[in-house]
């Protein structure tokens, strides 16, 4: 007996240094404990019969002072346990415990890819891929940054014609906020599109549309309906760059907790992280945005104009080259017909009390804002001025919000004929007409120099769900759209003819759809 406790005790001391202390633990990531911090497991000499107590393994250590916040608290269960795994041979680590990733985690990284399929009337079935990427972090809002990748393009089926792609779109867009300790945020993007069937009606808000080709038939002179199909159609492709900066001028939000949560009180859980906070945390929420932003930009592309044979476009610029009253009222309202580059300067003023740029429940966002062309190909010198509010009422928290926006855009000098259809500086939108202005009403269908829009939604976030560490909601919205554009600041006539009609001519745009939500940053509209 004496002599086998001894050869016992003389083996546990001239076992190798591994069965005394535990490896020193690898760096964890920073500032993540509890799951991610790896397992330390004791190796045992075989031939000591008593099992030695487990040496305490080293914490690991936050990479900054930042990540030791309450964000990264450890739960009851997270703690890591030496023995979770007694079947464990000896000699051999146990398993790992799966990581559970956070989706409040406010250091996440959000991504989506999702199939870009869609539906236009004047565009066809869309189909390409549609990646965002969002880095968040409790000391910026409303992220660290974004970006935003397409690849895009629709086919449509033109009877007696067949299929073709009409449309075409690749860009990659950069969202970086926080710059210059929170003062500056940039927006970039870099783009390609062409339009086959870019439309060009004539001028006016009481344009027609002809259709040509009904007098055709297709089986017996193909050529001629297909060109006739082409009748209100051109052919534009433009590579584009866009550099904007927004530069805080003044932030009067206020910190604190007195907001109603807009996810309902009873969703704790499932609220987005900038509906809870605690006062002196990182993550206290902005109950109390109020925000004033200069913007200051510029933007650049070179536009490849080609108009179909015989179509409307052709008899316009054939009619402005006519020495009659027509033909003056034309030359002075259709520019940007051939090829050319195109540059502007951006500039304007941004208020912003919203809660979330793109989910917001209350608060408003007004851009005042005008772009200015130099001129630098074919003399196309012209200005625009933009005021845009969109605001935001909660009749009962996220469950049913009241929102409003109205658009007001002024046009001067000698812009392109594609500009007399679009209104913006920061976010630029095809109208009157199209998904983003008037839904109901075809896009690129009305062009002059003075529009005016107003949008009425009321929107519905009724359920919100995580798959893994991604969180969705679904909600559904009703709308009412209005608007209409004036050619000129003055009545012009055409064939003898008013061709803005009355003030009351509106274009009108009733519906509804759903909304889907993917994590803080895309919104899906259906």
């Amino acid at each position: 007996m004496i002599l086998a406790a001894a050869l016992s005790a003389a083996a546990l001391l001239t076992a190798p240094s591994r069965a005394q202390a535990a490896p020193e633990p690898a760096p964890a990531e920073p500032g993540v404990v509890g799951p991610d911090a790896p397992e330390i497991v004791e190796i045992v000499a075989p031939e000591a019969p008593p099992k030695p107590e487990p040496p305490p393994s080293e914490p690991a250590l936050p990479a900054d002072e930042s990540d030791t916040d309450d964000d990264h608290e450890q739960t009851e269960g997270d703690a890591e346990d030496p023995e979770q795994d007694p079947d464990a041979e000896p000699g051999k680590k146990g398993k790992k415990a799966k990581k559970k990733r956070d989706p409040n985690d406010p250091h996440r990284l959000e991504y989506g890819v999702l199939p870009a399929t869609a539906y236009d009337i004047d565009l066809g079935l869309g189909f390409g891929v549609l990646v965002t990427l969002a880095k968040f972090h409790p000391k910026y809002q409303p992220y660290r940054w974004r970006l935003e990748m397409l690849l895009y393009a629709t086919v449509k089926r033109t009877p007696g014609v067949g299929y073709g792609l009409p449309f075409h779109d690749d860009y990659i867009k950069g969202d970086f906020p926080g710059l210059l300790n929170g003062r500056l945020r940039i927006n970039a993007a870099v783009r390609f599109r062409r339009f086959t069937n870019q439309g060009w009606y004539g001028l006016g808000n009481i344009s027609a549309n002809p259709e040509p080709w009904t007098d055709i038939d297709p089986e017996t002179d193909q050529a001629a309906y297909r060109e006739a199909r082409l009748y209100n159609r051109y052919d534009r492709i433009y590579p584009a760059f866009d550099f904007n900066t927004r530069f805080i001028l003044w932030d009067r939000s206020q910190l604190g907790n007195d907001v109603p949560r807009p996810c309902g009180s009873k969703r704790r859980e499932r609220c987005p992280p900038y509906a809870y906070g605690r006062p002196g945390s990182p993550r206290e929420p902005v109950a109390h945005k109020r925000r004033l932003e200069a913007l200051l930009g510029t933007s650049f592309a070179y536009n490849f104009i080609n108009p179909y044979p015989n179509s409307k476009l052709v008899e316009d610029i054939a009619a402005s080259e006519v020495d009659d009253a027509d033909g003056r009222t034309l030359q002075g309202l259709l520019h940007g017909t051939q090829d050319h580059a195109l540059l502007t300067l951006n500039f304007g003023l941004l208020y912003d009390s919203r809660d979330h740029e793109y989910t917001p429940t209350r608060g408003s966002f007004t851009e005042l804002s005008g772009r200015f062309s130099p001129g630098v190909d074919k003399g196309l010198v012209f200005g625009e001025l933009f005021l845009g509010h969109a605001a935001f009422i909660p009749l009962y928290d996220e469950y049913l919000v009241l929102g409003a926006r109205g658009a007001i855009d002024l046009l001067f000098g000698k812009p392109p004929i594609y500009e007399l259809g679009r209104y913006g500086v920061l976010s630029p939108v095809d109208g009157p007409g199209g998904s983003w202005s008037i839904r109901g009403v075809p896009r690129q269908r009305y062009f002059g120099k003075q529009k005016a829009v107003l949008n009425v939604e009321l929107r519905s976030m009724f359920y919100r769900f995580n798959i893994r560490s991604q969180r969705f909601g679904i909600g559904a919205l009703a709308f009412v759209d209005a608007g209409r554009l004036w050619t000129d600041y003055e009545p012009v006539t055409l064939a003898g003819q008013n061709i803005d009609g009355s003030f009351w001519d509106l274009k009108l745009g009733v519906g509804g759809g759903l909304r889907i939500t993917w994590g803080e940053t895309l919104v899906i509209r259906v």
